[in-house]
């Protein structure tokens, strides 16, 4: 089983012509790209910090809740007591995962009532030369 077809001639092709309207480059692609600080496609520093802040707190979150859960079921393995100590090791890693939310989330708005406080003095009292 072979595919030639000996019936028809061999078509030769040849390549385009250097002047053809398909082969022209368009004009956008000819320019490079520039690298604007205008450029929102790449985030800031500022910006992936606040990002990973973010990833620590909800990674606490689910971690605590987690711990608890594990502490309060192997209290319930060690003691036989069914399944009283995993739920209540669950509530307890729950509230603690909270707390400890809370806590950075008040400590991260007093520094930045802070900042703004001391933005708000600099922009008050000019500096003046000695």
């Amino acid at each position: 089983m072979t595919t030639d077809q000996p019936n028809q001639p061999e078509r030769k092709v040849e390549p385009p012509e250097a002047d053809d309207p398909r082969l022209a480059i368009p004009e956008i692609l000819r320019e490079q790209p520039s690298r604007s600080s205008t450029d929102k496609s790449t985030p800031k520093r500022e910006d992936m910090g606040e990002t990973a802040k973010a990833w620590g707190m909800a990674l606490d979150l689910v971690f605590t809740t987690i711990g608890g859960l594990a502490i309060g079921w192997g209290i319930d393995y060690w003691q036989k007591t069914g399944p009283w100590g995993a739920i209540i090791g669950l509530a307890l890693g729950f509230m603690l995962a909270a707390t400890r939310m809370i806590r950075s989330t008040l400590k991260a708005e007093a520094r930045e009532q802070a900042e703004r406080e001391r933005r708000r003095q600099s922009e008050r009292t000019p500096d003046r030369p000695d």
